[in-house]
């Protein structure tokens, strides 16, 4: 299993990950690592790592809450989206067929 180095709030974290997720890691430890850095120059100076640890999973709860939340209503719209075509779709081919009918009566009727 590969190992990872990642940097939180100045310490060296030595992680295992799944195979080709090495990258992913880093990359999730950075981000992590940014919203420690944005703590760090909002909160006031001295303030415990704990503290600001567990603020920044706070601010990334929230993210993921809010993202969950954008995903439901957009699947809601997409959703949406598709029974307004169907419904569409149904009532142009309803139109269609009528005119078709009136064309061929029309036809029928003067031969």
């Amino acid at each position: 299993m590969p190992q990872v180095s990642i940097q939180i709030a100045n310490r060296t974290y030595e992680l295992a990950c799944g195979e080709g997720e090495e990258a992913r890691v880093r990359e999730l430890g950075a981000y992590v690592d940014g919203k420690i850095v944005e703590l760090r120059k909002q909160l006031p100076p001295g303030t415990p790592e704990v503290k600001l640890m567990v603020f920044a999973a706070l601010m990334l709860a929230d993210e993921s809450r809010e993202a969950r939340i954008q995903a439901k209503q957009a699947e809601s719209a997409r959703a949406s989206a598709t029974d307004n075509a169907e419904t569409l779709a149904s009532a142009l081919e309803e139109l269609i067929t009528s005119r078709v009918d009136k064309i061929q009566k029309k036809v029928s009727g003067a031969a």
